[in-house]
């Protein structure tokens, strides 16, 4: 089995997310359903985004904490706890630079605080 290469954190809060094109329009709401600092895994009632898809998430971490970051939809399919739900596998566009050490920061908080 391929080894993960960050750890993921399953929030005990809601990290809701709005789910946009490369237009920014929004296209869809969900929640994250685990996060590391390499990608999330997202549920949305919504359905249409197809692998290989670029995305912008808005990331809600609450109390005022948001993030837009952009992702690739690596994977796809129905969430079998939620029904009707899908969820999304997406991988983060960018892996360095000033927002992408905000997000790991965000996350690393997010896991210790909750």
């Amino acid at each position: 089995m391929r080894e993960r290469g960050a750890v993921r954190v399953v929030p005990q809060t809601p990290v809701t997310v709005v789910i946009e094109t490369q237009d920014l329009q929004p296209v869809a709401f969900g929640a994250v359903a685990n996060i590391s600092e390499n990608g999330a895994c997202v549920w949305t009632p919504e359905a249409g985004f197809s692998v290989g898809e670029r995305l912008i998430l808005l990331l809600s971490f609450g109390e005022g904490e948001s993030l837009q970051a952009a992702g690739l939809v690596v994977w796809s399919g129905p969430d079998r706890l939620h029904e009707g739900a899908l969820r999304y596998g997406l991988q983060w566009a960018a892996t360095s630079g000033p927002q992408h050490a905000r997000l790991k920061s965000l996350i690393r908080a997010y896991q210790t605080s909750h």
